[in-house]
Protein backbone atom coordinates (compact mmCIF):
# COMPACT_ATOMS: atom_id res chain seq x y z
CA UNK A 1 0.00 0.00 0.00
CA UNK A 2 1.18 3.52 -0.72
CA UNK A 3 1.25 6.26 1.87
CA UNK A 4 -1.90 7.67 3.37
CA UNK A 5 -1.21 11.11 1.87
CA UNK A 6 -2.24 9.67 -1.49
CA UNK A 7 -5.58 8.42 -0.22
CA UNK A 8 -7.66 11.21 -1.85
CA UNK A 9 -6.44 10.13 -5.28
CA UNK A 10 -7.43 6.47 -5.21
CA UNK A 11 -9.42 4.92 -8.02
CA UNK A 12 -12.83 3.92 -6.66
CA UNK A 13 -15.16 1.65 -8.64
CA UNK A 14 -14.19 3.11 -12.01
CA UNK A 15 -14.74 6.77 -11.12
CA UNK A 16 -12.25 9.40 -10.04
CA UNK A 17 -12.51 11.16 -6.69
CA UNK A 18 -10.06 13.96 -7.48
CA UNK A 19 -9.13 16.48 -10.16
CA UNK A 20 -6.11 16.81 -12.42
CA UNK A 21 -4.55 19.55 -10.31
CA UNK A 22 -3.52 16.86 -7.81
CA UNK A 23 -1.80 14.57 -10.29
CA UNK A 24 1.63 16.21 -10.20
CA UNK A 25 1.52 16.13 -6.41
CA UNK A 26 0.74 12.41 -6.56
CA UNK A 27 3.69 11.83 -8.88
CA UNK A 28 6.04 13.81 -6.64
CA UNK A 29 4.99 11.83 -3.58
CA UNK A 30 5.85 8.61 -5.40
CA UNK A 31 9.46 9.66 -6.02
CA UNK A 32 10.93 8.18 -2.79
CA UNK A 33 9.32 4.80 -3.51
CA UNK A 34 10.46 4.76 -7.13
CA UNK A 35 14.02 5.73 -6.21
CA UNK A 36 14.19 3.12 -3.47
CA UNK A 37 13.15 0.42 -5.96
CA UNK A 38 15.58 1.49 -8.72
CA UNK A 39 18.01 -1.39 -8.22
CA UNK A 40 15.23 -3.97 -8.05
CA UNK A 41 13.66 -2.57 -11.22
CA UNK A 42 17.05 -2.66 -12.97
CA UNK A 43 17.89 -6.19 -11.85
CA UNK A 44 14.49 -7.69 -12.62
CA UNK A 45 14.39 -5.80 -15.93
CA UNK A 46 10.79 -4.77 -15.30
CA UNK A 47 8.96 -2.40 -13.00
CA UNK A 48 9.01 -3.71 -9.42
CA UNK A 49 5.72 -4.82 -7.87
CA UNK A 50 5.57 -2.06 -5.22
CA UNK A 51 5.75 0.55 -7.98
CA UNK A 52 3.11 -1.25 -10.04
CA UNK A 53 0.84 -1.38 -7.00
CA UNK A 54 1.39 2.32 -6.36
CA UNK A 55 0.49 3.25 -9.94
CA UNK A 56 -2.64 1.12 -9.81
CA UNK A 57 -3.70 2.51 -6.45
CA UNK A 58 -3.01 6.12 -7.36
CA UNK A 59 -4.59 5.73 -10.79
CA UNK A 60 -1.65 7.02 -12.81
CA UNK A 61 -1.94 4.16 -15.33
CA UNK A 62 -5.24 5.81 -16.39
CA UNK A 63 -3.74 9.21 -17.09
CA UNK A 64 -4.82 9.10 -20.76
CA UNK A 65 -8.01 7.06 -20.36
CA UNK A 66 -11.16 8.98 -21.43
CA UNK A 67 -13.21 10.47 -18.62
CA UNK A 68 -16.28 8.58 -19.80
CA UNK A 69 -14.37 5.36 -19.11
CA UNK A 70 -13.33 6.43 -15.61
CA UNK A 71 -9.99 7.99 -16.49
CA UNK A 72 -8.43 11.44 -16.31
CA UNK A 73 -8.31 12.28 -20.03
CA UNK A 74 -5.50 14.60 -18.95
CA UNK A 75 -4.55 17.61 -21.04
CA UNK A 76 -1.09 17.63 -22.72
CA UNK A 77 0.42 19.96 -20.12
CA UNK A 78 -0.62 17.66 -17.27
CA UNK A 79 0.62 14.58 -19.12
CA UNK A 80 4.00 16.26 -19.59
CA UNK A 81 4.29 17.34 -15.95
CA UNK A 82 3.36 13.95 -14.50
CA UNK A 83 5.45 11.81 -16.85
CA UNK A 84 8.46 14.12 -16.54
CA UNK A 85 8.31 13.84 -12.76
CA UNK A 86 8.13 10.04 -12.82
CA UNK A 87 10.98 9.90 -15.36
CA UNK A 88 13.08 12.17 -13.15
CA UNK A 89 12.69 9.59 -10.38
CA UNK A 90 13.74 6.71 -12.69
CA UNK A 91 14.09 6.63 -16.47
CA UNK A 92 12.98 3.01 -16.83
CA UNK A 93 9.87 3.51 -14.73
CA UNK A 94 9.06 6.73 -16.59
CA UNK A 95 9.41 5.03 -19.97
CA UNK A 96 7.25 2.06 -18.98
CA UNK A 97 4.58 4.33 -17.49
CA UNK A 98 4.59 6.40 -20.69
CA UNK A 99 3.89 3.31 -22.79
CA UNK A 100 1.31 1.87 -20.36
CA UNK A 101 -0.64 5.14 -20.23
CA UNK A 102 -0.57 5.37 -24.01
CA UNK A 103 -1.96 1.88 -24.61
CA UNK A 104 -4.59 2.42 -21.92
CA UNK A 105 -5.45 5.64 -23.76
CA UNK A 106 -6.04 3.64 -26.94
CA UNK A 107 -9.26 2.51 -25.27
CA UNK A 108 -10.69 5.69 -26.82
CA UNK A 109 -10.60 3.98 -30.23
CA UNK A 110 -12.13 0.64 -29.17
CA UNK A 111 -15.80 -0.27 -29.06
CA UNK A 112 -17.33 0.79 -25.77
CA UNK A 113 -17.67 -2.71 -24.30
CA UNK A 114 -14.09 -3.62 -25.20
CA UNK A 115 -12.80 -0.31 -23.84
CA UNK A 116 -14.62 -0.88 -20.56
CA UNK A 117 -12.84 -4.21 -20.11
CA UNK A 118 -9.40 -2.81 -20.91
CA UNK A 119 -9.74 0.20 -18.65
CA UNK A 120 -10.82 -1.89 -15.67
CA UNK A 121 -7.55 -3.83 -15.90
CA UNK A 122 -4.47 -2.62 -14.00
CA UNK A 123 -2.44 -1.85 -17.15
CA UNK A 124 -2.04 -2.55 -20.87
CA UNK A 125 1.05 -2.49 -23.08
CA UNK A 126 2.15 -3.25 -26.62
CA UNK A 127 4.17 -2.30 -29.68
CA UNK A 128 2.28 -0.85 -32.64
CA UNK A 129 4.58 -1.11 -35.64
CA UNK A 130 2.75 -3.16 -38.32
CA UNK A 131 4.73 -6.36 -37.87
CA UNK A 132 1.77 -8.69 -38.16
CA UNK A 133 -1.04 -9.60 -40.52
CA UNK A 134 -4.76 -9.03 -39.98
CA UNK A 135 -7.00 -11.00 -42.34
CA UNK A 136 -10.55 -9.59 -42.53
CA UNK A 137 -12.90 -12.38 -41.52
CA UNK A 138 -16.59 -12.01 -40.71
CA UNK A 139 -17.13 -9.65 -37.77
CA UNK A 140 -13.44 -9.16 -37.12
CA UNK A 141 -9.89 -10.05 -38.06
CA UNK A 142 -7.67 -13.09 -37.82
CA UNK A 143 -4.42 -11.63 -36.54
CA UNK A 144 -0.90 -12.87 -35.94
CA UNK A 145 2.56 -11.37 -35.62
CA UNK A 146 5.90 -11.13 -33.86
CA UNK A 147 6.73 -7.95 -31.99
CA UNK A 148 9.66 -6.35 -30.21
CA UNK A 149 10.01 -3.81 -27.41
CA UNK A 150 6.76 -4.44 -25.52
CA UNK A 151 7.62 -1.87 -22.85
CA UNK A 152 5.60 -2.21 -19.66
CA UNK A 153 4.49 -5.73 -20.58
CA UNK A 154 5.77 -7.28 -17.34
CA UNK A 155 2.68 -6.10 -15.46
CA UNK A 156 0.16 -5.80 -18.31
CA UNK A 157 -3.21 -7.56 -18.47
CA UNK A 158 -3.71 -6.71 -22.14
CA UNK A 159 -1.23 -6.47 -25.02
CA UNK A 160 -1.57 -4.67 -28.31
CA UNK A 161 -0.01 -4.89 -31.74
CA UNK A 162 -0.50 -3.66 -35.29
CA UNK A 163 -0.79 -5.49 -38.59
CA UNK A 164 -1.21 -5.01 -42.31
CA UNK A 165 -4.83 -5.61 -43.24
CA UNK A 166 -5.58 -8.28 -45.82
CA UNK A 167 -8.98 -8.56 -47.51
CA UNK A 168 -9.56 -11.78 -49.47
CA UNK A 169 -5.84 -12.45 -49.49
CA UNK A 170 -4.75 -9.01 -50.71
CA UNK A 171 -4.02 -5.64 -49.15
CA UNK A 172 -6.88 -3.17 -49.82
CA UNK A 173 -6.17 0.00 -51.84
CA UNK A 174 -4.63 2.99 -50.05
CA UNK A 175 -7.06 5.65 -48.84
CA UNK A 176 -5.86 9.27 -48.78
CA UNK A 177 -2.38 7.91 -49.39
CA UNK A 178 -2.52 5.67 -46.33
CA UNK A 179 -2.27 1.87 -46.17
CA UNK A 180 -4.76 -0.14 -44.13
CA UNK A 181 -2.93 -0.80 -40.87
CA UNK A 182 -5.00 -2.40 -38.11
CA UNK A 183 -4.15 -2.14 -34.41
CA UNK A 184 -5.63 -4.66 -31.97
CA UNK A 185 -5.76 -5.46 -28.25
CA UNK A 186 -5.80 -9.01 -26.83
CA UNK A 187 -5.55 -10.50 -23.31
CA UNK A 188 -2.01 -11.21 -22.15
CA UNK A 189 -2.76 -14.93 -21.76
CA UNK A 190 -3.18 -15.10 -25.55
CA UNK A 191 0.36 -13.80 -26.10
CA UNK A 192 3.67 -15.68 -25.94
CA UNK A 193 6.46 -13.68 -24.29
CA UNK A 194 10.06 -14.39 -25.25
CA UNK A 195 11.66 -12.96 -22.10
CA UNK A 196 14.71 -11.60 -23.89
CA UNK A 197 15.12 -8.05 -22.56
CA UNK A 198 18.73 -7.57 -21.43
CA UNK A 199 20.14 -4.29 -22.69
CA UNK A 200 22.40 -1.34 -21.90
CA UNK A 201 19.81 1.29 -20.99
CA UNK A 202 16.16 1.35 -19.97
CA UNK A 203 16.86 -2.04 -18.41
CA UNK A 204 13.85 -1.94 -16.11
CA UNK A 205 11.17 -1.30 -18.73
CA UNK A 206 10.18 -4.92 -19.30
CA UNK A 207 10.37 -4.34 -23.06
CA UNK A 208 10.09 -8.03 -23.87
CA UNK A 209 9.62 -9.39 -27.37
CA UNK A 210 6.37 -11.29 -27.85
CA UNK A 211 4.43 -13.34 -30.34
CA UNK A 212 0.71 -13.05 -31.01
CA UNK A 213 -0.26 -16.52 -32.28
CA UNK A 214 -2.93 -16.60 -34.97
CA UNK A 215 -6.29 -15.81 -33.37
CA UNK A 216 -9.63 -14.17 -34.15
CA UNK A 217 -10.25 -10.67 -32.77
CA UNK A 218 -13.62 -8.94 -32.97
CA UNK A 219 -13.60 -5.60 -34.79
CA UNK A 220 -14.51 -3.76 -31.58
CA UNK A 221 -11.12 -4.72 -30.17
CA UNK A 222 -9.32 -3.18 -33.16
CA UNK A 223 -8.83 0.25 -34.72
CA UNK A 224 -6.97 1.90 -37.59
CA UNK A 225 -3.48 3.04 -36.61
CA UNK A 226 -4.37 6.30 -38.41
CA UNK A 227 -7.68 6.76 -36.57
CA UNK A 228 -8.57 10.36 -35.66
CA UNK A 229 -12.25 9.88 -34.75
CA UNK A 230 -12.39 8.28 -31.28
CA UNK A 231 -15.27 6.15 -30.12
CA UNK A 232 -15.03 7.74 -26.66
CA UNK A 233 -13.35 10.89 -25.43
CA UNK A 234 -12.61 14.37 -26.70
CA UNK A 235 -10.17 16.28 -28.89
CA UNK A 236 -7.07 14.78 -27.26
CA UNK A 237 -7.69 11.53 -29.16
CA UNK A 238 -8.12 13.40 -32.44
CA UNK A 239 -4.33 13.56 -32.55
CA UNK A 240 -4.35 9.92 -33.59
CA UNK A 241 -2.74 6.92 -31.85
CA UNK A 242 0.89 7.64 -32.76
CA UNK A 243 1.02 11.38 -31.91
CA UNK A 244 -1.00 10.70 -28.77
CA UNK A 245 1.72 8.36 -27.56
CA UNK A 246 4.56 10.79 -28.12
CA UNK A 247 3.40 13.30 -25.48
CA UNK A 248 4.49 11.14 -22.57
CA UNK A 249 7.60 10.03 -24.45
CA UNK A 250 8.68 13.67 -24.81
CA UNK A 251 8.14 14.10 -21.08
CA UNK A 252 10.31 11.04 -20.46
CA UNK A 253 13.23 12.61 -22.33
CA UNK A 254 12.91 15.83 -20.36
CA UNK A 255 12.69 13.98 -17.06
CA UNK A 256 15.87 12.01 -17.74
CA UNK A 257 17.72 15.18 -18.83
CA UNK A 258 16.50 17.13 -15.81
CA UNK A 259 17.77 14.33 -13.54
CA UNK A 260 21.15 14.32 -15.27
CA UNK A 261 21.57 18.06 -14.69
CA UNK A 262 20.47 17.61 -11.08
CA UNK A 263 23.07 14.91 -10.57
CA UNK A 264 25.96 16.89 -12.05
CA UNK A 265 25.05 19.85 -9.83
CA UNK A 266 25.15 17.53 -6.82
CA UNK A 267 28.57 16.27 -7.92
CA UNK A 268 29.86 19.80 -8.46
CA UNK A 269 28.57 21.00 -5.09
CA UNK A 270 30.22 18.02 -3.40
CA UNK A 271 33.62 19.39 -4.42
CA UNK A 272 34.37 17.79 -7.79
CA UNK A 273 37.76 19.02 -9.07
CA UNK A 274 40.88 17.91 -10.91
CA UNK A 275 44.37 18.32 -9.50
CA UNK A 276 45.72 21.76 -10.32
CA UNK A 277 42.36 23.26 -11.36
CA UNK A 278 39.62 25.14 -9.54
CA UNK A 279 36.54 23.26 -8.28
CA UNK A 280 34.10 22.39 -11.05
CA UNK A 281 31.33 24.56 -9.58
CA UNK A 282 33.60 27.63 -9.81
CA UNK A 283 34.64 27.13 -13.43
CA UNK A 284 32.96 29.67 -15.68
CA UNK A 285 32.81 27.35 -18.68
CA UNK A 286 30.95 24.76 -16.61
CA UNK A 287 28.62 27.44 -15.26
CA UNK A 288 27.92 28.74 -18.77
CA UNK A 289 27.23 25.30 -20.22
CA UNK A 290 25.08 24.26 -17.28
CA UNK A 291 22.98 27.41 -17.64
CA UNK A 292 22.68 26.91 -21.38
CA UNK A 293 21.38 23.35 -20.99
CA UNK A 294 19.01 24.40 -18.20
CA UNK A 295 17.41 27.12 -20.32
CA UNK A 296 17.32 24.87 -23.40
CA UNK A 297 15.43 22.23 -21.43
CA UNK A 298 13.00 24.85 -20.11
CA UNK A 299 12.49 26.05 -23.68
CA UNK A 300 11.63 22.66 -25.17
CA UNK A 301 9.23 22.01 -22.31
CA UNK A 302 7.30 25.08 -23.42
CA UNK A 303 7.55 23.92 -27.05
CA UNK A 304 6.06 20.53 -26.24
CA UNK A 305 3.22 21.96 -24.18
CA UNK A 306 2.47 24.60 -26.80
CA UNK A 307 2.62 22.31 -29.84
CA UNK A 308 0.52 19.49 -28.38
CA UNK A 309 -1.81 21.79 -26.47
CA UNK A 310 -2.30 23.92 -29.57
CA UNK A 311 -3.00 20.85 -31.68
CA UNK A 312 -5.66 19.59 -29.28
CA UNK A 313 -7.24 23.06 -29.13
CA UNK A 314 -7.30 23.28 -32.93
CA UNK A 315 -8.92 19.85 -33.18
CA UNK A 316 -11.51 20.87 -30.59
CA UNK A 317 -12.27 23.95 -32.71
CA UNK A 318 -12.91 21.80 -35.78
CA UNK A 319 -9.76 22.23 -37.84
CA UNK A 320 -9.62 19.64 -40.60
CA UNK A 321 -7.89 18.58 -43.79
CA UNK A 322 -4.34 19.60 -44.62
CA UNK A 323 -4.21 22.17 -41.82
CA UNK A 324 -4.92 19.48 -39.26
CA UNK A 325 -2.24 17.22 -40.73
CA UNK A 326 0.31 20.04 -40.63
CA UNK A 327 -0.47 20.78 -36.98
CA UNK A 328 0.10 17.14 -36.09
CA UNK A 329 3.35 17.10 -38.11
CA UNK A 330 4.56 19.96 -35.94
CA UNK A 331 4.03 17.86 -32.80
CA UNK A 332 6.15 15.10 -34.31
CA UNK A 333 8.96 17.53 -35.11
CA UNK A 334 8.72 18.87 -31.56
CA UNK A 335 9.15 15.33 -30.26
CA UNK A 336 12.34 14.92 -32.28
CA UNK A 337 13.71 18.26 -31.11
CA UNK A 338 13.01 17.79 -27.42
CA UNK A 339 14.84 14.47 -27.49
CA UNK A 340 17.79 16.03 -29.29
CA UNK A 341 18.04 18.78 -26.65
CA UNK A 342 17.59 16.29 -23.80
CA UNK A 343 20.35 14.05 -25.12
CA UNK A 344 22.73 17.01 -25.37
CA UNK A 345 22.04 17.92 -21.73
CA UNK A 346 22.68 14.36 -20.53
CA UNK A 347 25.93 14.04 -22.47
CA UNK A 348 27.13 17.37 -21.04
CA UNK A 349 26.35 16.26 -17.49
CA UNK A 350 27.98 12.86 -17.95
CA UNK A 351 31.17 14.28 -19.41
CA UNK A 352 31.42 17.14 -16.89
CA UNK A 353 31.16 14.66 -14.00
CA UNK A 354 34.22 12.75 -15.22
CA UNK A 355 35.04 9.64 -13.21
CA UNK A 356 32.20 10.38 -10.76
CA UNK A 357 29.75 9.04 -13.34
CA UNK A 358 31.66 5.84 -14.11
CA UNK A 359 31.29 3.68 -11.03
CA UNK A 360 28.12 1.79 -10.19
CA UNK A 361 25.78 2.66 -8.70
CA UNK A 362 25.54 5.97 -10.55
CA UNK A 363 22.26 7.72 -11.30
CA UNK A 364 24.02 9.89 -13.84
CA UNK A 365 25.41 6.86 -15.66
CA UNK A 366 21.90 5.42 -15.74
CA UNK A 367 20.59 8.65 -17.29
CA UNK A 368 23.33 8.43 -19.94
CA UNK A 369 22.43 4.84 -20.83
CA UNK A 370 18.70 5.49 -20.77
CA UNK A 371 18.70 8.56 -23.03
CA UNK A 372 20.76 6.79 -25.68
CA UNK A 373 18.41 3.80 -25.75
CA UNK A 374 15.07 5.62 -25.54
CA UNK A 375 16.24 8.48 -27.73
CA UNK A 376 16.71 6.02 -30.61
CA UNK A 377 12.98 5.29 -30.78
CA UNK A 378 11.42 5.67 -34.22
CA UNK A 379 8.97 8.37 -33.07
CA UNK A 380 11.96 10.70 -32.51
CA UNK A 381 13.33 10.16 -36.03
CA UNK A 382 14.87 13.22 -37.73
CA UNK A 383 12.55 12.62 -40.70
CA UNK A 384 10.00 14.57 -38.68
CA UNK A 385 12.00 17.72 -39.44
CA UNK A 386 12.04 16.88 -43.14
CA UNK A 387 8.26 16.60 -43.36
CA UNK A 388 7.53 20.05 -41.89
CA UNK A 389 10.25 21.53 -44.10
CA UNK A 390 8.58 20.03 -47.19
CA UNK A 391 5.39 21.90 -46.35
CA UNK A 392 7.29 25.19 -46.08
CA UNK A 393 9.03 24.48 -49.41
CA UNK A 394 5.77 23.73 -51.18
CA UNK A 395 6.59 20.04 -51.55
CA UNK A 396 4.27 17.14 -50.75
CA UNK A 397 5.06 15.60 -47.34
CA UNK A 398 4.66 11.89 -46.78
CA UNK A 399 1.14 11.05 -45.53
CA UNK A 400 2.51 9.12 -42.51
Amino acid sequence: MICATLAPTLFHGGYWKNDMSELLDVAQKLRPLIESEADQTDQKMTMSQPIVDAFVESGLFRLLVPKDLGGFEADPSTIVDVCEEISFADGSVGWALAQNTTVMGYSAYLARDAAAEVTQAPAAAGMFAPLGVAHKEGSGFRVSGNYQFGSGSGHATYMGGAAVEMHDGAAPPFQDGLPALRAFIVPTERVNFKGNWDVMGLRGTGSFDYEVPEQFVESGWTFSIFETEPTTGGALYGLGPVPLGTISSCAWAMGVAKRALHEVVEIANAGRMRLGSSPLREQQIFQRDLGRHMIALDSVRLLVKDSYGGAVEAIANGVSGDERKNIVRTTRAAASYVTEIAKQAVVFAYEAAGSKSLRNPSKLQRCFRDIHVGGSHLVFDERNYVEIAKVRLGLDPLPF
